[in-house]
């Protein structure tokens, strides 16, 4: 009984490592290019609407320049807002305008952006309160070019130019087929843990 359970829990490890390796795989790398981007704040334990939503003025300018993703926002009230800082880090003044008390700031964000990405802000409101709070910002990515549409357009240009005569470079081959392969090995996994179960059932 004790060694089937060991054998469980390494299945069970097994999976977990698995699925992890399939997120990181289904989440499309967005491609290189500047976008526009919507997005809002809420608060961070919630879906609610932060009231520092109300700090920050839309939409955000998203750079991505060979996988590295770089947000630039403006925030209003900057007189209020002293600080931001995002799991990278402090975020890096691009400009400031006091007299209509506004800040552009940009920093970087790493992995998926479609997830929500957490941001401390120190607020000083006069007379009222002097806080740290933080807020969850979620981009709305949707829509946006991944890396792989953007490798099939090129493979499309490609085809073109073979149609008309012009030289076509190669392209590198794509990982369409690593969800495949990540379905095959949970399938395979799955089998080989009960074929593993039931023997030690029988014995």
């Amino acid at each position: 009984m004790l060694q089937m359970k060991r054998y469980l829990l390494i299945g069970l490890v097994l999976f977990m490592s698995l699925f992890a390796c399939l997120g990181s795989v289904s989440a499309q790398a967005i491609a290189d290019g500047t976008y526009e981007v919507n997005y809002e704040m809420k608060e961070s334990g919630n879906d609610n609407t932060s009231i520092a939503d109300g700090y920050f003025s839309k939409p955000a300018t998203l750079t991505v320049n060979g996988g590295v993703q770089t947000i630039q926002l403006t925030i209003t009230g900057s007189d209020m807002v002293k600080e931001l800082s995002t799991p990278n880090g402090p975020v890096t003044v691009v400009s400031e305008d006091e007299g209509n008390k506004t800040r552009t700031v940009k920093f970087q964000v790493s992995g998926d952006l479609s997830n929500p990405v957490p941001i401390d802000m120190h607020i000083v409101v006069p007379d009222l309160y002097d806080t740290t709070h933080t807020a969850r910002a979620v981009f709305d990515v949707s829509g946006l070019a991944t890396a792989s549409s953007d490798s099939e357009e090129s493979a499309s240009s490609n085809e073109a130019g073979e149609q008309t005569g012009g030289k076509a470079e190669a392209n590198p081959p794509t990982s369409d087929e690593s969800p495949i392969l990540l379905y095959a090995s949970l399938l395979l996994g799955a089998t080989g843990l009960f074929i593993i179960a039931r023997k030690l059932r029988v014995n």
